[in-house]
């Protein structure tokens, strides 16, 4: 992807989410999600965790839909969307499709972030199981907020793993909009081509050459987060204990001790319904495709979803 550039930002669709972002009198930072309408139903579960136990992060929640389809059934439940396809983004012929979402998803937070938001970045299958912004709020100094995984099986790239004894995941990825982040993103828009943003994030953070050390303040809800800085810039990355957000770690027995749990969404080839309905995780019905026409309030139409 192209760090943000003048042709750009003057692109119709970044026109017309800047529009909307005015329009919606956004706060500093943003819930960013987004989403196609092949995954519409798995947005919907994440909306229903977040409206249950996280309420607080949907007020300034901008979910960007890849087709208009996915934009109008959300525009009618009075969730605030903008649509952004593809090819109006990446404009080179990338075959596997999964590179370009990728590559569209880090071109938008980018973006957001030159524009001076601070962007709380979420996939549709990393669910609040309680709001974690009070946590979020003890790192104020930091530049990036994100998450560890220490399943070596589990950790993309090879090199973090090698290098740190775990990897950070993007699942659920705070990037604040100051100069340090600036410089992050002008050097992954520098970065090789992957088809996965984990990679190019993880990637680009060893050759920062960071040094990690645990957090003990009894102040902060558990002793293993990590704070990492690096010995060639300024950047300061927050790793979050699994204990606070779990990837493919989660306890299906404690689910509500988390603050988000992200779980792998496809075990042998089953789908996200399936293995989050497996995991606990599923809780809105299927009379969610009876609705899609009607207007109603965020919160009753929400609530009439969920089991």
């Amino acid at each position: 992807f192209t760090y943000p550039a003048d042709v750009m930002i003057t692109s119709h669709w970044a026109v017309s989410m800047k529009r909307k972002l005015d329009e919606g009198k956004f706060g500093k930072q943003l819930t960013f999600l987004m989403v196609s309408f092949d995954y519409f139903s798995t947005l919907l579960n994440w909306l229903a965790h977040a409206k249950l136990h996280a309420e607080p992060l949907m007020e300034n929640l901008l979910v960007v839909c890849l087709d208009e389809k996915s934009h109008i059934m959300l525009s009618n439940k009075g969730i605030i969307s903008t649509v952004v396809k593809i090819e109006d983004v990446i404009k080179e012929d990338v075959n596997v499709k999964f590179t370009r979402m990728v590559a569209v998803r880090l071109t938008l937070l980018s973006l957001l972030n030159y524009w001076g938001y601070d962007v709380l970045q979420m996939d549709t299958d990393a669910l609040f199981m309680n709001n974690i912004q009070p946590i979020l709020d003890q790192f104020k100094d930091s530049d990036i907020v994100t998450s560890i995984v220490k399943f070596q099986s589990q950790c993309v790239p090879k090199v973090a793993y090698d290098a740190w004894g775990f990897c950070l995941c993007v699942g659920v990825l705070l990037m604040k909009s100051n100069p340090n982040t600036e410089k992050m993103w002008q050097i992954m828009g520098r970065s090789h081509r992957s088809w996965s943003d984990q990679i190019m994030f993880n990637t680009v953070l060893t050759t920062l050459k960071f040094t990690w050390t645990p957090l003990n303040d009894n102040n902060i809800i558990s002793t293993q987060h990590l704070k990492g800085v690096s010995t060639n810039s300024n950047i300061t990355v927050i790793a979050l204990s699994e204990d606070i957000v779990c990837r493919d770690s989660c306890d299906t027995a404690k689910l509500s001790s988390y603050y988000v749990c992200h779980t792998h969404s496809y075990h042998n080839g089953t789908s996200k319904h399936t293995t989050l309905s497996q995991q606990n995780l599923w809780i809105i019905t299927d009379k969610w495709a009876e609705m899609q026409s009607t207007v109603q309030p965020t919160a009753e139409w929400l609530k009439e979803i969920t089991v």
